[in-house]
This record gives C-alpha cells, structure tokens and sequence, in this order.
C-alpha cells in the first residue's frame, strides 16, 4: 500500500512534464508541417499555376453579353422616348503576333520557377530541422558529460576530504579539490542554460511549446555511416535551384515573343447576334433579331524604334538569366566540394577524439586510484580531470561536426527531398 502511494504522489508530481519521443524523420515531418515559409512557397506555387491556366484559356474562343437602354427627354417624334437593344458576341483570335502562345509558355516556365523554389525551400526547412534536432542532441550530450564530470569531481572531494582527516593529506590539496568542484558547479549552470535554450528553438520550430520535454531517437554518439558522393553532373540536373535558373531562362526567352507580338498585326473573328427594336421604334412596330460576322485587323506602323528597344530589353534580361545558370552551377560544383571535403575531415576527427577520450578514461581512473593509494598527487588527478573533459567535448563538438557536415551534404546535393 505505501509503495502504491508513494507510486501515485510521483505520478501527480510530474503529471506536468509531458515528454515525447521523437525520431529525425518525425521531427523534420513536423517542423515541415508548421513552417510558415513553405507554406508561403506552396500557395505562391498554386498562384502561379492558376496564371498558367489564365494563359491558356486566352486559346479559347470568348461569349460575352451585352445590352444599352437609352431614353429621350425631349423626344418630338412619334417614335418612342426609350430605346434599348441586346447583343451577344462570339470572338476568337486568329493571329496575334504569337503573344497567346508566348505568354502561355512563360507562364508555363514561371511555374516550373515556383515548383523549384518550393522544393529548395523544403530543403532549407528539412536542413533547419536536421540543425536543431542535433543541436538539442549534443546539448543533452554535453550535459551528461557535465553531470559525470561533477560526479567524478565530487566524489575525489570525498576522498580527499576523508585523506585530510586522516592526516594523508593537507589542506592545500582539499581547497584545490573544492575549488575545482566550485568550477563543475558553475559548469554545470551553463551546461543546463545551453540545454534548455536547445530546447526551446527545437520546441519553437515545430510549434510547440517552448518547454515541452522531448526524448530523441537518435543522438550524435550513434554511429553515422558516410553517404555515397554524388556525381556533379547529376546533382547539377537535378538541383532546385539550378532548374529553376534554367526555367528563369527560358521564360525570358518566351518574354521576348510576347514583348515582340506588341507591335505585330493582330487578326481576329467575331460573330455577333443583337435583338433591338423596329425602326421606326413606334407603338406596334415590334422586335427584330439580327447579326453578322467581322474579321477585324489591327497593326501598328510606326512607333519611331519603340519596338527595336523593347525587344532589346527583353533580350537583356535573357541575357541575365543566362548568366544566373552559370552562376548556380559554379556555386553547386564548390558546394558539393566544401561538403564533401567537410564530411572526410570530420569523420577523421570523430575517429581521432574516440581514441583519445578511451585514453583519457583511462588515464583518469589510474590516476584516481592512484590517489587514493596514495602514490599520486592531487594535481595528477586534476590534470587527468581536465584533460578528459577536455577531450570529451572535443568528441562531443566532433560527433556534432559530423552529423552537421551530413545534413549539409544532403542540403547541398538535394538529397531524399519529400514535400507533403
């Protein structure tokens, strides 16, 4: 009955913390589903292609309706002070210079445009997800280390203390002792601030609440394996960014047409149907239902060079857009380096600190019974302390480099994108 009670007072006291257990892909999901800027790229997506769709029906013929009444204040004729008329026309364009079929291509190739950028946008906010969840990693990593680090502290003070009142030991030994404990102490403040801090930006970016306690699938310290290089050519094909450059490209180039088609002949056909009264519009004289077909040809003559210059703006900015491809693939080729380059060292850096932090427990633990046999000095054992902390964060920060240099490769090359 005790053990039941005691059970149910712990229940009630940590009713409040909610702890949740969260794999990468599950957080990244997440943080993809409240991002407020891919929700921006995706509706700027549907508004393109809804411009598309409007460029495309300028192919179709158009029905319009349309109707006038008119009246006659001082009317000195026998017909009718009003007058009114209906009229129905069916318009299709002939010949437009090429501008329906230009506009329809760059709308075409500005949603191409849109649909890139939503998917480099998906891959910024995967990237993002990838960085907070092992930040949050190795600040729960180096809490632990912080955590073991006092505990070793704090249990040399006790020996230390137990040497002193024994008479193995002075008093210099024991203040160096406490001390050092002081300095855990004030570690481990930090170490909790950079913990909680984590927190809160991983909490943030899923729209969370900030405090909410998470319990992570994987960690930095679990093996990573290296991911297979990339072919440049490959990546360059198939990158956002890059396709988007070239779909840039080939909408200025059908800008071009449509910028041409101004200042060319326009033909177009127009059946039409109109019901009006009689003429004379009298008493009795009835309705009449009538109508006709046109063929209507409008061209420009003379615009003193406006056309020459227009076209050669549009060809400007083709030129631009040219130039942004090249751009792109040079920044992707030096990227996709760096990355790879980043990833090869880092690993060497992870195998390195795992062999030296075994070294240094070692190190540590024969320094520590040494002491307490009484066949080292204190500062042995404070050095050792030192340099195995030291040697687990440089494990820590390398581990962390590493799971950082594999999200940004995966970043760089455009890797294993899935937009929900």
């Amino acid at each position: 009955m005790i053990r039941q009670l005691f059970i149910c007072v712990v229940a009630l006291l940590t009713s409040e913390v909610v702890v949740a257990q969260l794999s990468m892909n599950e957080y990244v999901l997440s943080v993809m589903e409240h991002s407020q800027s891919l929700a921006i790229s995706r509706s700027q997506s549907s508004g393109a292609e809804a411009d598309l769709r409007v460029a495309q029906r300028d192919f179709l013929p158009r029905l319009g309706l349309s109707s006038d009444v008119g009246y006659e204040f001082r009317n000195q004729s026998p017909q009718r002070q009003y007058d009114w008329g209906v009229r129905t026309t069916l318009s299709q364009p002939i010949f437009s210079g090429g501008r329906v079929r230009s506009s329809a291509k760059r709308a075409e190739m500005d949603y191409q445009v849109m649909l890139s950028r939503q998917e480099s946008e998906g891959l910024a906010v995967r990237y993002d997800a990838e960085v907070a969840y092992w930040r949050l990693s190795r600040a729960e990593t180096y809490l632990r280390a912080i955590e073991e680090y006092y505990a070793i502290v704090q249990t040399l003070s006790e020996v230390a203390l137990h040497r002193f009142e024994e008479g193995y030991t002075s008093k210099s030994d024991l203040l160096q002792v406490e001390s050092r404990l002081s300095d855990a102490e004030y570690q481990l403040s930090l170490a909790e601030q950079q913990w909680m801090v984590a927190l809160h930006g991983f909490n943030v970016l899923r729209g969370s609440d900030p405090s909410l306690r998470v319990l992570l699938d994987e960690s930095i310290l679990d093996t990573m394996y290296m991911p297979r290089r990339e072919s440049v050519m490959e990546v360059m094909a198939n990158h956002p960014d890059y396709v988007a450059k070239v779909a840039q490209r080939e909408s200025a180039r059908w800008n071009v047409g449509v910028v041409r088609s101004n200042y060319l002949p326009n033909i177009g056909a127009e059946a039409y149907a109109r019901w009006q009264p009689n003429t004379p519009n009298i008493k009795g004289a009835g309705t009449q239902l009538d109508g006709g077909l046109l063929l209507t040809l409008n061209t420009p003559i003379f615009h003193f060079g406006q056309r020459r210059e227009a076209v050669r703006s549009a060809r400007s900015a083709e030129s631009v857009a040219e130039l942004g491809i090249e751009q792109v693939a040079d920044d992707i080729v030096l990227n996709e380096s760096d990355g790879w380059t980043n990833l090869i060292l880092t690993q060497q850096r992870v195998e390195a600190t795992n062999r030296n932090l075994r070294i240094a427990q070692e190190n540590l633990d024969i320094s520590t019974y040494s002491y307490r046999e009484g066949r080292s000095t204190i500062l042995d054992v404070l050095q050792a302390q030192i340099s195995w902390l030291q040697i687990y964060q440089n494990a820590i920060s390398a581990h962390y480099d590493y799971a950082i240099a594999i999200s940004a490769y995966r970043y760089v090359v455009a890797d294993d994108i899935e937009l929900k």
